[in-house]
């Protein structure tokens, strides 16, 4: 089953391209990394996606459904849900009441918490290796511990769809690791991801596919150790040249 699907999406900013044509699918059960330099429009993509932005021209379709243009909340109640790059806990709110506001504000909104929801919160703690955090106020936790709360909180909204924005940005090879066994707890738990990696570091290990992106444009698409051997892709990352690329 399609889940997300993309469809000549474009994005322009006072006459300049950020995202050109982009047409893309992501199926049901899917972990598909979205790589490229910076620059490449990563983020303007996930911005469109998840109602931050409208495209200029495009439609997203979610679960054939057309959502394009349609605003962050709607998106989120639809299914789904992001993280961003940098950590956005309530700081003053303990671990789990941030976890508590996904519940609440996601698919099935209401604002009565019940006895379920705060184990449900309690669980979702657990999944991602904070649960002895659950009182700490979320100002108060390490820089790893907050992305695992960003990643508890989108959780909590009963996503279908999530998409993690350089969720291990940062890390340490032992908190990467880390970060590779939870992406595949949540796919476990009946989750399609869409992770921005510009680093590789989770791309390479956990995606079953990747879309490249260069100056806004799809350069790429595929698994990824053919997306990796790709001319425009070593060229994009590395500045490599070929003996039968002349010099403008």
């Amino acid at each position: 089953m399609t889940v997300l699907q993309l469809q000549e999406l474009s994005k322009t900013f006072n006459g300049i391209s950020a995202l050109s044509n982009i047409d893309f699918t992501i199926n049901e059960g899917e972990i598909v990394g979205l790589v490229g330099p910076n620059g490449a429009g990563k983020t303007t993509l996930f911005n469109l996606i998840s109602g931050r932005l409208r495209p200029s021209t495009g439609k997203i379709l979610f679960e054939g459904t057309d959502i394009t243009g349609f605003k962050p909340h709607a998106v989120c109640k639809l299914g789904i849900s992001r993280t961003f790059q940098s950590s956005r806990p309530f700081s003053r709110m303990s671990t789990l009441h941030n976890v508590l506001t996904g519940q609440v504000f996601g698919k099935g909104f209401s604002l009565h918490i019940r006895p379920e929801d705060e184990q449900m919160a309690h669980e979702l703690l657990d999944v991602v290796g904070i649960a002895h955090k659950a009182k700490t106020l979320a100002a108060d936790l390490t820089l790893s511990e907050q992305r695992r709360l960003d990643l508890a909180r989108a959780l909590a909204t009963r996503p279908k769809l999530l998409l993690l924005d350089e969720v291990a940005a940062g890390f340490s090879p032992v908190l990467v690791k880390q970060a590779i066994k939870l992406i595949n707890r949540v796919r476990e738990r009946g989750v399609t991801l869409l992770i921005v990696d510009h680093f590789l570091n989770l791309s390479l290990k956990v995606a079953d596919r990747l879309l490249a992106l260069d100056h806004g444009e799809k350069i790429a698409e595929g698994p990824p150790n053919i997306v990796m051997r790709n001319r425009e892709v070593l060229r994009a990352y590395l500045g490599m040249r070929y003996p039968d690329e002349e010099d403008d």
